[in-house]
């Protein structure tokens, strides 16, 4: 059985190419026309690879490293082996992070899973659901009355959008995403099994007192607001306001596994890390 390789790295990128996206700096003269093959952790890189020291308790793998190029801080540098081209630059995992984009230009947006292109047979559109041109619908996504989707988004498998929903341009719905009572922008990304939308089961949310014979149920008629450039991980969980809206700010970034409450109101380019909590009293 042949290994599959999942992100094939872009064709020839030399080091000269590496530099001019991250900034970095080389001694002068440097030779700059070795292609750079992939990526590997410190320890593990090979020749023709690019790695990273990141910590100074790395410092003592640095020696031995066998990469052809390795950002380091400028206090590391002269610890790079002379068969290392040394990658200056202040941040060493940025720039690790900026090569690989340029490397490997197929993991930055996902594709649809299924290989749809369109709108697969298998997909349940409402008649008065409105999709422009260019968005993919995997099999199984059901999609209610009214729902509004933007061009080049892509809606995975057996994900759920919700009456009245509206998704921006170039979004990417993971699969099994459920999204209701939702307006949300552009280049968003929700990956597979994130919940949109549902009522806050807290009991007591927004301040409303709870009865002396037990909790009611208490309805929550607000909305999920997502800003542009959003990206939120799997399985998280934003629950619509109980009265008022919850807020995603502009490109904000949250892992797997949180939960946003009713109400709760995040800020532009914040980072929120997996299994956190953010309830309404609390605003990033």
């Amino acid at each position: 059985m042949s290994e599959p390789v999942f992100f094939p790295p872009a064709a020839r990128i030399s080091l000269a190419d590496i530099v001019a996206c991250t900034g970095a700096a080389v001694v002068e003269g440097a030779d700059l026309s070795a292609i750079v093959s992939g990526v590997a952790l410190l320890d593990e890189a090979e020749p023709g690879e690019l790695t990273f020291l990141d910590s100074p308790e790395n410092a003592m793998l640095l020696e031995t490293s066998r990469a052809t190029a390795c950002f380091v801080t400028p206090g590391d540098a002269p610890r790079v082996p002379k068969s290392t081209l040394a990658l200056v630059i202040n941040a060493p995992s940025r720039g690790f992070a900026l090569a690989m984009r340029r490397l490997f230009p197929l993991a930055i947006r996902p594709k649809s899973l299924f290989g749809t292109a369109g709108i697969n047979p298998g997909a349940s559109i409402h008649p008065e659901a409105r999709l422009e041109q260019d968005v993919i619908v995997d099999p199984g996504v059901v999609i209610g009355p009214r729902a509004e989707i933007g061009s080049g988004s892509i809606v995975g498998a057996n994900s759920v959008i919700g009456s009245d929903v509206r998704i921006g341009r170039d979004c990417l719905i993971g699969p099994q995403a459920t999204i209701t009572h939702a307006l949300i922008g552009d280049r968003v990304i929700l990956h597979p099994g994130v919940r949109i939308g549902q009522p806050s089961v807290d009991f007591g949310h927004a301040g409303i007192a709870l009865a002396p014979h037990g909790p009611p149920w208490t309805p929550g008629i607000g909305r999920v607001i997502i800003q542009d450039g959003v990206e939120i991980g799997a399985n998280s969980t934003i629950d619509r306001g109980a009265v008022g809206d919850t807020v995603i700010g502009d490109e904000t970034r949250i892992g797997n596994l949180v939960r946003i409450a009713a109400n709760a109101r995040i800020g532009r380019h914040c980072v929120i890390p997996a299994f956190a909590e953010a309830s309404d009293a609390r605003r990033a």
